[in-house]
C-alpha cells in the first residue's frame, strides 16, 4: 500500500467566492446607498441570501476597519461618495457589479509573514498591497484595467480573515 496525502488533513490557503448582480437588481441601488451612507448596519437580516445584506456585511465596521480601493488604504466620506456616482454611473450604463470574497486561512497568511498568531493581527499594508496586485492582475487578464472601479475591505469577524471586493465598470 503506498503512502498517500491524507486528504482529510488538506487546508486550503486561500478560498475565492465570485457571485454577480446585473444593474437592474433592486441589490445594486442598495449598494450605492449603502456606500454614501453613515450607518453600516442593517436591523432587518431575515433574508438570509439577500445581495444587500452581503453588501452591508462588505463595510460594516464591527467587521472591518474601512473601505479601501487601488488608491486609498481608508475612504474618506468625499471619496464614499465619488465611489458612489462611480456606482450609480456604472448602473445606468447597465453594468454588472462583481462581488468577490477571498478568504485567507490565517496559518497560510502567517507563513507568508501577513498575520501574527501571537497577537491575531493582519499586516493590513501587506494584504492590501497583495489584494492590489491580484486585483490589477485579474482586471489586466479581463480587459477591465481601464474601464473597472472597485472597492474592498478586510474582514475579522470569523476565524479566518477575509477580503470583500465589489467591482463594476
Amino acid at each position: 500500500m503506498s503512502k498517500g496525502i491524507n486528504r482529510t488533513n488538506i487546508v486550503p490557503g486561500v478560498v475565492v467566492k465570485t457571485k454577480f448582480i446585473t444593474s437592474h437588481h433592486k441589490a445594486f441601488q442598495q449598494y450605492v446607498e449603502y456606500v454614501d451612507r453613515d450607518e453600516a448596519k442593517q436591523e432587518d437580516r431575515s433574508v438570509a441570501h439577500s445581495f444587500s445584506l452581503y453588501q452591508d456585511y462588505m463595510g460594516n465596521p464591527d467587521k472591518t476597519s474601512s473601505l479601501f480601493t487601488h488608491k486609498y488604504d481608508r475612504l474618506t466620506e468625499e471619496q464614499k461618495a465619488k465611489l458612489k456616482e462611480s456606482f450609480e454611473e456604472a448602473q445606468k450604463n447597465n453594468s454588472i457589479m462583481w462581488q468577490d470574497v477571498i478568504t485567507f486561512h490565517n496559518p497560510w497568511l502567517q507563513e507568508q509573514g501577513i498575520y501574527n498568531a501571537r497577537t491575531d493581527t493582519v499586516d493590513e499594508r501587506k494584504l492590501m498591497y497583495v489584494t492590489r496586485q491580484a486585483m490589477s492582475k485579474m482586471l489586466e487578464r479581463e480587459r477591465l484595467n481601464e474601464s473597472a472601479v472597485w472597492s474592498a475591505a478586510i474582514h475579522y469577524n470569523t476565524d479566518n480573515s477575509a477580503t470583500c471586493f465589489s467591482i463594476n465598470r
